[in-house]
């Protein structure tokens, strides 16, 4: 019986070391949900993909520099809600490339047929 025990322990601290689906959770009666499941992969994967635009804002239309503008708005509550080191740095980067799109932006307004 003390074996049982001990691999029903051991797997339920394996599950519980590995990022677990809401299915398994959901069958083990652990009570999390999909909505609940963390977002870290998701943010960086936007950050990533908002960054590698930097380059070439120049070439970029108005209107993909104010979507870029909006995804930079939308990420930065998730950013906030990180630890404090990782915050201040993404959250500084972010802020950056916002500021770089509305420059940008702006200096499109003052020069016509661009």
């Amino acid at each position: 019986m003390n074996r049982i025990y001990t691999i029903v322990f051991f797997l339920l601290f394996v599950f519980s070391q590995v990022a677990m689906p809401a299915s398994v959770a959901d069958y083990l009666g652990l009570g999390l949900h999909a909505e609940e499941v963390p977002t870290s992969v998701t943010w960086k994967e936007e950050f990533t993909e908002i960054s590698s635009k930097t380059s070439r804002s120049m070439t970029l239309t108005t209107e993909e520099l104010q979507t870029l503008v909006e995804r930079c708005d939308k990420l930065m509550p998730v950013i906030e809600e990180l630890e404090e080191t990782p915050r201040k740095i993404y959250l500084k980067r972010v802020k950056k490339m916002r500021s770089l799109f509305d420059f940008v932006i702006e200096s499109r307004k003052e020069v016509p047929n661009k």
